[in-house]
């Protein structure tokens, strides 16, 4: 694998995530309804957590643009994409299935695949 597939891949994550964050910051409401998702009763969190999708999406841009030079943040990616993917687990399967809607299960699968693509990508990067 090439320089060039792990900058492609870094910056369709960075997209991937930017676009999602600011979509449930300013779209949340539509994208509940679309989806069939109950809207929270109190939606602050669900600002915060946006930003902090959206706020990833720049991270993984910055990995991007200097792929040879961001071990570190590349680690901190993984982490939270892992994160994301056990919180849901858990929920899913601990918690009860009716508290994890279709779309964040959606997501968990994403995430899990780009995971296992920056753990892939440490090799190239520890060059």
């Amino acid at each position: 694998m090439k320089r060039g597939y792990y900058k492609a891949l870094y910056l369709t994550a960075a997209l991937y995530d930017f676009i999602l964050g600011v979509a449930f910051l300013f779209f949340y409401e539509q994208i509940f309804n679309i989806t069939g998702m109950n809207i929270p009763s109190n939606p602050a969190y669900l600002t915060f957590c946006a930003l902090l999708i959206a706020l990833f999406g720049i991270l993984l841009f910055m990995v991007y643009s200097d792929i040879e030079n961001s071990k570190k943040l590349v680690i901190y990616a993984i982490m939270i994409k892992f994160a994301y993917v056990g919180t849901v687990l858990y929920y899913y399967l601990v918690v009860g299935k009716s508290f994890v809607d279709t779309p964040f299960l959606i997501f968990a699968v994403f995430d899990f695949i780009f995971a296992i693509l920056f753990i892939e990508s440490l090799r190239f990067i520890r060059r």
